[in-house]
């Protein structure tokens, strides 16, 4: 009884490792498969993804470009307005490009640049 019972155990031993293998190998297949399908699926997906966020960067600078203009566009419509509207207005200007004053009149001119050292 002795003998057999020893034979036994590994009989049931090599089964139990032999039905134990092929649930991990399974697992082990299937970790792989999903591996590589991430894989495929980022070097599929990472040219487009770097294009959207070119292209989303391009857009803030074209929209941040589009602001200044419009805020440049309303100045000089409101140039124009004035120009078109106040006469004293235009009387400022014009004798600031002309370099006119009238009589009596002093202009002290204030420059924004650095003296030299």
């Amino acid at each position: 009884m002795q003998g057999s019972h020893i034979i036994q155990p590994n009989s049931n031993s090599r089964s139990r490792s032999q039905s134990e293998f092929l649930p991990t190998a399974m697992r082990i297949v299937f970790f792989l498969i999903v591996v590589c399908a991430v894989l495929i699926a980022a070097f599929t997906f990472y040219p487009e993804w770097t294009r959207l966020t070119d292209m989303k960067q391009d857009l803030a600078s074209k929209t941040a470009r589009f602001e200044e203009l419009k805020k440049s566009t309303f100045e000089h419509e409101q140039e124009v307005h004035l120009l078109q509207t106040d006469k004293e207005y235009l009387e400022m200007i014009a004798r600031d490009r002309l370099d006119l004053m009238k009589d009596g009149e002093t202009i002290f001119r204030l420059s924004s640049a650095k003296p030299r050292p």
